[in-house]
């Protein structure tokens, strides 16, 4: 049988009827080329079987990322899994590799020699919200770090996160031109910046239209260590509900339903992330839908900027629009109101 021939640089350019120079930047992670046409390359390159060639010289960077453990499972695992896969994606096309670290308290003291390891890594990404004991010891290591879907404290390095504020203002808006004003928010307040966020922009949202939210409104979902708690609802409900999230949204209907009270006839729902739980709902929900894409894609862009050019620090907040997704969870306000 005769030997496969590789594939070579030529090849893949003849194929897509463009310039090698073009496809060598783009499987090198140079700057010089769109990203529709870079997507088309690694996926010629993916398909063709193209191995990039090590002359030597090259040293692939290496990028640790840093989630909690907690986050490999649930709703909040598949959201954080497809944002970690896409990432990676994105870095392979700049020819770095990468490795998850999931640490604990328990494990903390072995993950930081890990990471602290001479030359092991270039940059750390934490993805979601860690344990505070843990995240305060990791981000004292000096090397290049980017912060996805939370906050950098010190703002000493880039974040990139979803627009939260005008998200949740946007969805109660939209409640609001629904006819409703009895507005209630589901979510534990400042157990995470992304609900600090979403509970800011449903409170500017009704403050602008001069309404107060009420006190016993306010529903918390989950303990401070993140763990989802009973939705306990007052007797006197509103007409509507902003919950923080698809899953406290899911479990908030599921609760109502249990009272006899109807979704959306006598209740108004929206969630937010369009996740699993906002297609699994019964009636499904109306909701944000996060951009994963451009924000692992802005995420891996920051990174290797930044391992490259390790002198200059970051700083900036990167926030990617989401998009509301309309569904039946959402009516007029109801007659009995």
């Amino acid at each position: 049988m005769a030997e496969r021939k590789s594939v070579s640089m030529q090849d893949l350019a003849d194929q897509l009827g463009i310039s090698k120079v073009t496809v060598s930047k783009a499987l090198n992670g140079k700057d010089g080329v769109g990203e529709e046409l870079k997507e088309k390359i690694f996926a010629l390159a993916r398909k063709s079987g193209y191995v990039l060639p090590d002359y030597g010289k090259r040293r692939s960077k290496k990028v640790g990322i840093i989630m909690s453990p907690r986050f490999s499972f649930g709703d909040e695992g598949k959201f954080y899994m497809a944002m970690y896969e896409r990432i990676i994606y994105e870095l392979q096309k700049a020819s770095c590799s990468s490795i998850m670290i999931s640490p604990t308290m328990a494990t903390l003291p072995s993950d930081l020699n890990t990471i602290r390891t001479r030359g092991l890594f270039d940059g750390l990404i934490f993805l979601g919200i860690l344990d505070n004991g843990v995240r305060e010891q990791i981000t004292q290591i000096d090397l290049p770090k980017v912060y996805v879907d939370i906050y950098d404290r010190t703002h000493k390095s880039d974040s990139v996160i979803t627009e939260n504020v005008y998200s949740s203002y946007e969805l109660t808006n939209y409640l609001i031109q629904q006819g409703h004003t009895k507005i209630g928010f589901v979510g534990t307040v400042g157990s995470t910046t992304s609900i600090s966020d979403r509970y800011l922009g449903y409170l500017r949202s009704m403050l602008e239209e001069g309404i107060h939210p009420e006190e016993k409104w306010m529903i918390p979902d989950r303990s401070e260590e993140g763990t989802a708690i009973e939705l306990s609802l007052p007797e006197d409900l509103p007409t509507a509900f902003v919950c923080n999230c698809d899953e406290t949204a899911f479990r908030l209907v599921r609760t109502l339903k249990e009272r006899g009270i109807r979704v959306p006839e006598d209740v108004s729902v929206t969630g937010f992330d369009d996740s699993i739980y906002a297609q699994l709902c019964s009636p499904p929900l109306t909701t944000v839908s996060v951009d994963t894409d451009a924000i692992a894609r802005l995420a891996a862009k920051r990174m290797i900027k930044h391992m490259n050019e390790p002198q200059k620090q970051g700083g900036e907040v990167y926030r990617i629009p989401g998009k509301i997704i309309y569904r039946d969870s959402v009516a007029e306000k109801p007659k009995r109101d």
